[in-house]
C-alpha cells in the first residue's frame, strides 16, 4: 500500500504541475498598429538650438510633427505579450546650429516597456542608440490600446555620446508618452475587387482622390504653443496625421496636367485669438499651374498656389511633396501672420484610377488611450485574450478547474489514508482481535488484514519488496 499511495501521490503531483504549466502557457502576442510617441528630447536643448548662441533651427519630417512643444512620432508597429510592449515609430527631428557644426537627426524611435520601466531607442544620425531609461509610469493595456503616460527619461551613457557631451549620463530628459492600438484582423471577403476604367478612358472622371496638407508647421506650433494655447480638430471626413491633414472623397476630373478635384472635410483651429476652420478644399490646375481653395467663414478663398503635374504610379495619379506659397487673398485668413508668397506646407495629391489602387498611407496616430474608471475597470487587452474571436482564452477557466480537481483528488486520498489509520488504531486497541507481535501469523497476507491496515509511508515495509505486489 505505501508504494501504491506513493504512485497515486506522484500522479497527482504530475497532474498539478501539468495544470500549472497549462495555466502559465503564454498565448500568442498581440500585434500593435497605429499610435504615436510624444517626446520633447529636452526643453533646454530645444531652447539652446533656437537661441542666440547656436542660432539654429529645428525641422521635422517623414510625418513627425510638433505638439505642445514636443515632437510626435507616428504609425506604431510592434507587439504586446505577457505585459511587455515592443513598439517602433516613424518620423524624424533635425537639429541644426552653430553654422552647421551642430548637425543632429533623431529618427524612428522605439520603446521596450514592461511594468513600470523600459528603454527608449532612437536612430541618431543613422545609428540605433539606447537613448534613455524609462521609469515611473505603468504600462496600461485597456480599451484596445497599450499606452504609457509621462514616463521619466534618464540619459544613458550612449545617449550622452549622441549629444557630444552636452549632457552627462544620468541627467533627466523630457518625459516620454506613447500609445499603440491592438490590431484587429480584417474580416475575410470573397468578393473580388472590380477594376474600373482609367481616368483617360472614362472621360477623365475620377473618384476617391485625397489631398494632404499640413497648412504650415509654424502655424500648428503657434496654435498649440503657450501663446495661443489652443488645438485643432478634424471633422466631416478629414483625418489628422499629426503633421498632415487629409481631405478625402475627392471627385472631379483629372489628367496629368489638368485637374479639378473637390474634397470633403474640415480642420478647425481654436485658441486665444484663433478661430479658423478650413472646409472642403478644391484643387484646380491647368497646364500644371494649380490653386488650392477652401471655404473659410462661409467664403471660398484661394489659400495657396503651386505647380505640379500628376504622374501615374501603380494605378494612381500622384504628385507628392509639392511646394506651395500663400496667396494674397489668404493673408487675412491667418491674421497677417504670413505674407503673400511665404512658403506653406507641401501638398500631396493622389487620384486612384482603379478600385484596388492604394493611395499613400497617412501617418496613423491611433486611438486616444482609454482612461480606466475606478468603479468600472476597462476591459484589459493582453496575451490571454483569444486573437481571432476576441473572447477570453479558454485557459482562464480550464486551468483553475483542473487545479481544483487535483486538490479535490488529493484531499480524497488523504481522507482514505486517515480513515484506514483510524481503523488500525481501533484494531490494535481491542485485545480480542489484536495479533501478537513476532509471530508468523502477523503478516497481512496470512491474517486477512491486507485491506484494513496501511503501513506508515515514512516507515520501510517489514516484509520486504517481494510482497509489494500482493499488498
Amino acid at each position: 500500500m505505501p508504494q501504491a499511495l506513493a504512485r497515486t501521490a506522484g500522479a497527482l503531483t504530475a497532474l498539478m504541475v501539468a495544470s500549472l504549466l497549462l495555466w502559465a502557457a503564454p498565448a500568442s502576442a498581440d500585434e500593435l498598429s497605429g499610435g504615436r510617441l510624444d517626446w520633447g528630447v529636452k526643453e533646454s536643448f530645444r531652447s539652446y538650438i533656437t537661441g542666440p548662441i547656436a542660432q539654429g533651427e529645428v525641422q521635422t519630417g517623414d510625418g513627425a510633427s510638433t505638439v505642445d512643444g514636443e515632437y510626435r512620432f507616428h504609425s506604431a508597429s510592434g507587439t504586446y505579450e505577457d505585459g511587455t510592449a515592443v513598439v517602433d515609430y516613424q518620423g524624424w527631428v533635425y537639429f541644426w546650429g552653430h553654422d552647421g557644426e551642430l548637425d543632429l537627426t533623431f529618427a524612428n524611435p522605439s520603446v521596450e516597456y514592461s511594468g513600470s520601466s523600459g528603454t527608449l531607442y532612437v536612430y541618431v544620425n543613422g545609428s540605433r542608440t539606447d537613448m534613455a531609461t524609462l521609469s515611473g509610469a505603468s504600462l496600461d493595456a485597456s480599451g484596445g490600446t497599450v499606452s504609457v503616460s509621462g514616463a521619466a527619461a534618464t540619459l544613458t551613457t550612449n545617449g550622452a555620446e549622441a549629444f557630444a557631451g552636452y549632457y552627462e549620463p544620468g541627467q533627466e530628459l523630457d518625459p516620454v508618452s506613447f500609445s499603440a492600438d491592438v490590431a484587429v484582423e480584417p474580416e475575410e471577403t470573397t468578393e473580388e475587387p472590380t477594376e474600373t476604367a482609367s481616368a483617360e478612358a472614362a472621360g477623365d472622371a475620377v473618384t476617391g482622390a485625397v489631398v494632404d496638407w499640413g497648412v504650415r508647421t509654424s502655424w500648428r506650433d503657434y496654435v498649440s504653443g503657450d501663446i495661443a494655447d489652443g488645438s485643432w480638430t478634424v471633422a466631416d471626413g478629414a483625418a489628422d496625421g499629426g503633421a498632415i491633414f487629409r481631405f478625402a472623397e475627392g471627385a472631379g476630373t483629372a489628367t496629368a496636367a489638368d485637374y479639378q478635384l473637390a474634397f470633403q472635410g474640415t480642420v478647425a483651429f481654436t485658441g486665444t485669438n484663433v478661430d479658423l476652420a478650413i472646409t472642403d478644399p478644391v484643387v484646380t490646375a491647368a497646364d500644371g499651374q494649380g490653386v488650392l481653395s477652401a471655404e473659410v467663414a462661409g467664403t471660398r478663398v484661394d489659400l495657396v498656389s503651386f505647380e505640379a503635374t500628376l504622374v501615374e504610379t501603380d494605378g494612381v495619379l500622384l504628385a507628392a511633396d509639392v511646394p506651395t506659397v500663400l496667396t494674397e487673398a489668404a493673408v487675412p485668413v491667418f491674421g497677417g501672420y504670413y505674407q503673400a508668397g511665404d512658403p506653406m506646407d507641401p501638398l500631396l495629391i493622389a487620384v486612384p484610377l482603379t478600385a484596388d489602387a492604394a493611395v499613400p498611407a497617412l501617418p496613423d496616430l491611433g486611438s486616444d488611450p482609454v482612461e480606466t474608471s475606478e468603479s468600472e475597470p476597462a476591459e484589459v487587452v493582453d496575451a490571454d485574450r483569444a486573437s481571432s474571436e476576441g473572447g477570453l482564452n479558454p485557459l482562464v477557466w480550464i486551468a483553475p478547474a483542473a487545479a481544483l480537481l487535483v486538490l479535490g483528488a488529493a484531499a480524497a486520498v488523504v481522507a482514505v489514508v486517515q480513515r484506514r489509520k483510524h481503523r488500525q488504531r481501533e484494531t490494535e486497541a481491542t485485545p480480542e482481535t489484536a495479533p501478537s507481535a513476532g509471530t508468523p501469523e502477523d503478516t497481512p497476507a496470512e491474517t486477512g488484514a491486507a485491506d484494513e491496515t496501511v503501513a506508515d509511508p515514512a516507515e520501510p515495509s517489514p516484509e520486504g519488496p517481494e510482497n509489494d505486489k500482493e499488498r
